[in-house]
């Protein structure tokens, strides 16, 4: 896609989608479906049944200095409380087999509905793209079947790092959902980088790398959306997030199929993620 049909996609602003009672990913028009696939970001609106003002509460918890849950060990370099390096973030984030181990009851539930907004948008994509469904579960390294892997992440950026709240990336996995609050996030569209506004009662879904793996020989490939966040400001509201990581089983493969159900390619999930890490830092 041209950089001035990006531009144009985003003059209208981001579509937006909503989970339907079936449990399907639905948008109003075609066209805002279209949108979304080609631009790899929408809005979703938070399903009446998610506590998402609880999760939120539990979250900005997070930054008092006598919060227990700061005490959570860490487990290797993606899990517990820590703070990453070269930008803002200061977090909690655990996998989906220890969520009732460290985190409340309450929490661990929110983070199983948010595998059923993943698992309905990793099928719609999957649908979409032609690739059979008694293959999805092999192509998403589980995820589709209610497996894989999910993170749930707690977020504050800490305003005495002076760097950027987040530098520019691409997601390694399927289907980020992201809760934000405040202002911040940016797409890069056409070359620029450009805000995605808040909207009330709102998730924001972007598409990763992992998803543009599965369906880069299929009837309709996704691709992943570079996004950042702006350098907070002591003088800004301080910025908290949820943020939900739909990834296949990080010890497992991936396929990549076409239409027909013939196999076209596949990869260790750790050796693709391994080849994003080493494209990123170069």
């Amino acid at each position: 896609m041209t950089d001035s049909c990006q531009a144009a996609l985003l003059s209208e602003g981001l579509p937006a989608a909503t989970i339907s009672g079936s449990g399907r990913l639905v948008f109003s028009t075609s066209q805002d479906f279209d949108r979304a696939w080609d631009l790899g970001v929408f809005y979703l609106k938070v399903p009446t049944c998610l506590d998402i003002e609880g999760a939120r509460h539990f979250g900005q918890g997070l930054t008092s200095a006598d919060s227990p849950y700061r005490q959570t060990p860490k487990y290797g370099e993606l899990e517990g409380f820590i703070a990453l390096e070269n930008n803002q973030q200061t977090k909690l984030a655990l996998r989906r087999h220890r969520w009732d181990q460290h985190y409340p009851s309450e929490v661990a539930q929110f983070g199983r509905q948010l595998d059923d907004i993943g698992v309905a948008i990793m099928g719609e994509v999957l649908r979409q793209s032609g690739i059979p469904e008694s293959l999805w579960g092999r192509a998403s390294g589980g995820y589709s079947l209610g497996e894989g892997t999910a993170f749930l992440n707690f977020v504050h950026y800490d305003t005495r790092n002076p760097d950027l709240g987040l530098r520019p990336h691409t997601d390694y996995g399927f289907v980020t959902i992201l809760d934000a609050t405040a202002p911040g996030l940016q797409i890069k569209i056409a070359g620029d980088f450009m805000d995605v506004p808040v909207l009330p009662g709102h998730l924001v879904i972007n598409f990763g790398e992992a998803l543009h793996f599965v369906t880069a020989y299929s009837e309709r490939t996704v691709g992943a959306v570079v996004h950042r966040v702006l350098s907070q400001q002591s003088i800004d509201p301080l910025r908290h997030g949820i943020v939900y990581f739909a990834n296949p089983d990080l010890e497992g493969m991936l396929w990549q199929f076409d239409a027909k159900g013939e196999v076209k390619g596949n990869s260790s999930v750790q050796g693709l993620f391994a080849l994003l890490e080493k494209n990123l830092t170069e």
